[in-house]
Formats: C-alpha cells, sequence, structure tokens
C-alpha cells in the first residue's frame, strides 16, 4: 500500500512556525490556515532545526469525506465517483490520505519529537480560519484510509518519539 503513496512522499514537506508554535500542517487539518498565517517556514532539510514540532489529528471520518469533497472540488469531478475509485484502490490523494502517511512524510526531515494534538488546537494557535467548511457530500469511509489514524487519536496530547510512533504503526497499512 506505500508504493501508492509516492506521490505525496516525494513532495516537499513543510513545518510553520507561528508565534511560539511550531507545527506540521496536513491538509484538512489546519493547512489552509496555517500557512497563511505563519511567521516562519521550514522545508525539507531546514526541518531537522525545530527542536519540538506539533502535529494536530483530526477525527479520521471527518477528514476523510472533507478530503474527498475538496479534492472533487478543486478537480471538478464528481463526489460518488471519484468515491469509487477509492473504493477500488485506483486513486489516492493528499486531501484525503491517512495522517499517519503524512507523519511518514515528515519522519524524511526529522527525527525528534512530536506532540500529537486534536484539531481543536489550532484554536491556541490563531483566530483564522481560512478555509471554511462547505457542506459535504456523504460519502462512504474507506478503511484502509482511516484505520491507522483512528490508532493515533488514542496518542493526543502525547509527546513521542516520531521514529518509534512512525515504526509502531508501519504495519497497518500493509
Amino acid at each position: 500500500m506505500l508504493t501508492h503513496w509516492n506521490k505525496l512522499l516525494n513532495t516537499d514537506c513543510l513545518v510553520v512556525k507561528t508565534g511560539v508554535h511550531t507545527v506540521y500542517p496536513i491538509f484538512r487539518v489546519g493547512w489552509s490556515t496555517l500557512t497563511a498565517v505563519c511567521d516562519t517556514t521550514f522545508i525539507n532539510g531546514e526541518i531537522k532545526k525545530c527542536r519540538h514540532i506539533d502535529v494536530m489529528i483530526r477525527d479520521p471520518e471527518q477528514r476523510f469525506v472533507s478530503g474527498v469533497n475538496q479534492y472533487c472540488v478543486e478537480n471538478s469531478l464528481d463526489v460518488h465517483k471519484v468515491s469509487q475509485a477509492i473504493s477500488a484502490g485506483e486513486l489516492v490523494d493528499r486531501h484525503f490520505a491517512p495522517q499517519y502517511i503524512w507523519l511518514l512524510h515528515l519522519s524524511r526531515y526529522y527525527r525528534g519529537e512530536i506532540t500529537l494534538r486534536p484539531f481543536t488546537h489550532i484554536k491556541k494557535i490563531t483566530n483564522v480560519h481560512q478555509n471554511k467548511s462547505k457542506s459535504k457530500i456523504k460519502v462512504p469511509v474507506c478503511a484502509t484510509f482511516v484505520d491507522v489514524d483512528y490508532k493515533l487519536i488514542k496518542h493526543l496530547g502525547q509527546t513521542l518519539s516520531l521514529p518509534d510512533l512512525v515504526r509502531r504503526y508501519k504495519n497497518v497499512l500493509s
């Protein structure tokens, strides 16, 4: 399954700093807001300069539905046809990729500790809400896209070694 994610894993990795907060933004988990309000950005090799990084994790099913809808809006596609392609294993994208894949991407450039935060943590960083959600068309949630993220939710509020966390769940997507 991981080979399907090469498109995400081979893109630039971005960490942002807003005030005292250093955060790894994930699509559909405050990406637009955090990248709009940040004071400083760290890209790829620069990320190793960070002493600690917060990562917000959103409810996996909400994020999946939101991500599929956003992908369809950006690409002028029918939500139901896209949902069928995802279920058939024919389509993957950063908008609905498991948040774990994003952590795997971060681990290419950062080997330190992260704190997993609930999505509501964004309110402690900024009052801005850049990309307010519109009504979403419900789609069946694909278990292979959310199961590993439910494991991450168990660690909300914890500070963990990113390499250890990535290793712990590396077989979930197999």
